[in-house]
């Protein structure tokens, strides 16, 4: 697929208002116009960097070399060579074959683990061949990697098949896991009789109960506290994934749907109230992770995390995976226009040495010794510190579980 014609078949399509009213070929017009939006405006939180608020104290006298560092992990049952994750992105459409292609080989290749797009589409009756291939690919490319199933809890809610539902998206590309994405806010800005997650806990327990496989749930770019994670703990999830303010703003993208041209090309940009609302990515893992209680729930973490001395921050603090979504995207569409250029191989083989480094430098060689390590070399500042005294939280915890 040329990617200037897949960008063409983009500009054809209309705008739509609230997602959970459309039928499933509105909602793929729906799903292509966010595409659009992400690859062709700004959507990225432009506020603080919440992680430099995180200081690693450096050993200088290190021993550690780049060969020494070893960042393989086991999760779910799976080896990974690195603990990343490529975030879901997209399915439902012959025309977005190709992007999961790339991606099922590219986690294949790098042992990852990967998630796929809302399989809203693959889980309609008579859905067609093509369809079924956009999601199953990944499967095809990547036969014993982790793969993520992907449902909306907004769509598990109204289903009246939902069980079914949830065993024909696993079924489809032979999951390892499933998750359930949440988006409260955005159901809001959808529409303003949205009763927002009413009803989801329960569906959640009889999915949980209903499949052999581990289910997540992860929310959209607004991050979660450790109270939202201890209910979802005890409804009987097997891990969280946290999308934290700091990345990609799904609010942000509806907004700009909407704008006209004069109000895109203002200065600044006009912006609505709630398009960073959220809590950013490093506090949401401190305030699940530096809980005693919570040190044993499984944790994929995303929300800008951008380069590799980020993505050891995470990991020190408890982080187990590091998922990642937007720079996949950018550096895999270069690629369509300029395939020699390898840019996502080159990108992730860069993101990957700042992790190595970021460990020699602290003299870590594993994820182990880095969490033993920066037990004694961090230094909290800033806006972080103040949310980790408003959380009556402290670094290092009272209580020895990092």
């Amino acid at each position: 697929m040329d990617i200037y014609d897949w960008n063409r078949n983009l500009l054809k399509i209309n705008r739509l208002n609230n997602k959970y009213h459309m039928k499933p070929d509105e909602f793929l017009k729906y799903q292509f116009r966010t595409l659009e939006v992400v690859l062709k405006e700004d959507v990225q939180y432009d506020g603080k960097d919440y992680f430099k608020d995180v200081y690693f104290v450096p050993n200088n006298l290190t021993t550690v070399s780049i060969s020494d560092v070893d960042l393989s992990s086991t999760f779910m049952g799976k080896r990974l060579q690195y603990p990343i994750c490529v975030a879901s992105l997209t399915g439902g459409d012959k025309k977005l074959t190709e992007i999961n292609k790339t991606i099922g080989a590219f986690a294949n290749e790098y042992q990852i683990a990967q998630g796929i797009g809302d399989q809203i589409h693959c889980v309609q009756p008579n859905v067609s061949k093509e369809v079924i291939e956009s999601y199953s690919i990944v499967r095809e490319q990547n036969p014993n990697g982790m793969i993520f199933a992907n449902l909306s809890g907004k769509y598990l809610i109204k289903s009246k098949t939902y069980i079914n539902d949830v065993r024909k998206a696993i079924e489809t590309i032979n999951a390892d896991a499933l998750e359930i994405y949440i988006e409260p806010l955005l159901n809001i800005l959808w529409s303003r009789e949205s009763p927002g997650t009413l009803g989801f806990l329960e569906r959640l327990k009889k999915v949980i109960l209903s499949t052999d496989i581990p289910v997540f749930v992860k929310t959209v770019s607004t991050g979660l506290s450790s109270e939202d994670v201890r209910q979802l703990w005890d409804a009987g999830v097997a891990g969280i994934n946290i999308q934290g303010i700091g990345g990609t703003s799904f609010a942000r993208i509806e907004t700009l749907k909407r704008l006209t041209l004069s109000q895109k090309q203002a200065v600044p940009t006009v912006k609505r109230p709630f398009d960073y609302f959220g809590t950013p990515t490093v506090w949401s893992l401190l305030d699940v992770k530096l809980r005693p209680e919570n040190k044993d729930i499984p944790l994929i973490l995303g929300g800008g995390i951008r380069d590799g001395r980020q993505a050891v921050k995470a990991l020190a603090f408890g982080a187990d995976i590091i998922s990642l979504g937007y720079p996949v995207l950018i550096k895999l569409t270069e690629d369509f226009g300029y395939p020699e250029e390898h840019n996502l191989e080159r990108w992730f083989t860069r993101f990957i040495h700042q992790m190595k480094m970021t460990m020699c430098l602290l003299g870590a060689r594993n994820i182990d010794e880095l969490r033993e390590i920066v037990r004694s070399r961090v230094v909290i500042f800033g806006k972080t510190k103040e949310w980790l005294e408003g959380r009556n939280l402290s670094f290092p915890p009272k209580n020895k579980h990092l």
